[in-house]
């Protein structure tokens, strides 16, 4: 049986197709607006986005230019030109988009500023983790010490928009 005789079939492809389509675009636009999770990025975040849609470089960004980057990414990353991102083909939008916030932090781990992030480094950056919550100093991080810590998000979202439903 093929897709025409069970509709039930097609229906998962179409979902798929429009949630990858509609990924694309919300993830161009909340990747770059949303990029670090932290105040006092608004400016790279402009950048970003300035940078990604405003074809023409007038400072402006318009209805066109974002459908034409949106046609770009699709025909750019839509191997099998099925209409449709697969996982494995939304892996090169999402990595794209991403690639500034791996950037961003790994330069926030390369102390020294040298190109390279070495274990003492990274062991640096989790001896701050653990330090931060670890509240009661015992050099464990059991569920109660997470109580009353807020993830990067809700920080930086406070009295506004949260993530999760």
């Amino acid at each position: 049986m093929n897709e025409r005789e069970n509709p039930m079939k097609a229906k998962p492809k179409i979902i798929i197709g429009t949630v990858a389509l509609a990924a694309v675009i919300g993830i161009s636009a909340v990747g770059a607006t949303h990029a670090g999770g932290r105040s006092g990025h608004h400016g790279d975040r402009q950048e970003m986005l300035f940078e990604r849609f405003d074809a023409n470089q007038d400072g402006k960004i318009t209805k066109q230019e974002i459908d034409a980057r949106r046609k770009q990414t699709m025909d750019k990353y839509d191997a099998d030109k099925n209409g449709n991102l697969s996982l494995g083909e939304f892996q090169g939008v999402f990595n794209e988009i991403m690639r500034h916030r791996m950037v961003r932090m790994f330069q926030r781990i390369d102390w020294d500023g040298d190109a390279k992030v070495t274990e003492k480094e990274i062991a640096h950056r989790l001896d701050r983790m653990m330090s931060w919550l670890d509240r009661n100093g015992d050099g464990v991080i059991e569920k109660d010490d997470m109580r009353g810590h807020k993830s990067q998000g809700e920080r930086h979202h406070q009295g506004g928009y949260k993530h999760g439903r």
